[in-house]
């Protein structure tokens, strides 16, 4: 029984954990390079130069698990498959988006999307920058 009572508790503790806010390069560079688990959540109203975005698709989420740690920046990218995307509707594309969080405290998100068959480029690159915490809030578990 005592072991049940545990199990639960222990469970109960998991589901009410919260995500803690990172504030800052440095915060998120001490947790990417201690090994924990960041989510960034990007809500392109709030960016500039988020212009080409079709209004419909303004908070994106993502959770990188490949990153490179520099001085200076933090790099990790993402390839996605869908069907979704509003400039292709119903077409099998890939957009292959790059995340750079620099030192002052922006991230630089770049997209473009590609042919799902042949891969090539079916728009220009197009980027924006967000501030963190002001566009871009970035979260560890």
């Amino acid at each position: 029984m005592k072991n049940l009572v545990l199990l639960f508790t222990g469970l109960l503790v998991l589901n009410t954990a919260e995500a803690i806010p990172l504030h800052n390069f440095n915060d998120v560079k001490l947790a990417v390079s201690t090994g924990k688990t960041i989510h960034i959540a990007i809500n392109s109203a709030k960016c500039s130069n988020a212009t080409k975005l079709n209004d419909s698709m303004n908070i994106g989420l993502f959770t990188p698990n490949e990153m490179a740690v520099l001085d200076t920046h933090i790099d990790t990218s993402l390839t996605h498959f869908t069907l979704n995307d509003p400039f292709f509707p119903g077409k099998a594309v890939y957009e292959f988006e790059t995340y750079s969080i620099t030192a002052d405290n922006t991230v630089n998100l770049t997209d473009q999307v590609l042919d799902a068959v042949s891969y090539a480029a079916l728009t220009d690159k197009f980027s924006f920058v967000c501030k963190i915490d002001d566009g871009a809030d970035i979260y560890v578990d």
